[in-house]
């Protein structure tokens, strides 16, 4: 089963649908309760598109589609780094490392994501740590991605 199709099964108190009957300019709407994902996108932008409208649902509130508002974009951008986190996390991040991902390719395959999704989630966590985080004891290397086994030898 894919992560689409598990993170629906997890989401089943939702109303997630597949539509054509969404503007050329949007990906996914967030109503309610209820969110809609244009059908016409492949797998990968599905997964990225739910895991954003459902960061929606849990961290923004009332009708933010007008950008030219602050508020709005920086309840887009919120929303956007809660999928990557998500989507991307550091423990899967580890995860690809050990199952032998070993570049940006394998590495999206792993997550079920495009590339410029990783690149993106990359940049987000060297915003949020710097160009390393200490995590669970590994390092994890933002530039490039690298993950180390970290041993503490006093």
């Amino acid at each position: 089963m894919s992560r689409y199709e598990n993170i629906m099964m997890a989401n089943q108190n939702l109303h997630i649908t597949e539509t054509r009957h969404l503007p050329t300019i949007l990906s996914g709407v967030t109503l309610d309760d209820m969110i809609l994902i244009k059908n016409s996108l492949n797998h990968t932008h599905k997964l990225e598109t739910l895991a954003e409208e459902i960061a929606h649902l849990h961290i923004t509130y009332g009708d933010i589609r007008d950008q030219t508002k602050l508020i709005n974009r920086k309840f887009e951008l919120k929303a956007r780094r809660y999928a990557y986190e998500k989507l991307i996390p550091l423990q899967g991040i580890i995860d690809a490392f050990h199952s032998g991902a070993c570049n940006l390719y394998e590495v999206a395959l792993f997550f079920e994501v495009s590339k410029s999704y990783v690149l993106d989630a990359i940049e987000h966590y060297k915003m949020k740590y710097g160009l390393d985080v200490y995590y669970k004891g590994y390092v994890i290397k933002f530039e490039p991605l690298q993950v180390f086994e970290h041993h503490n030898w006093e």
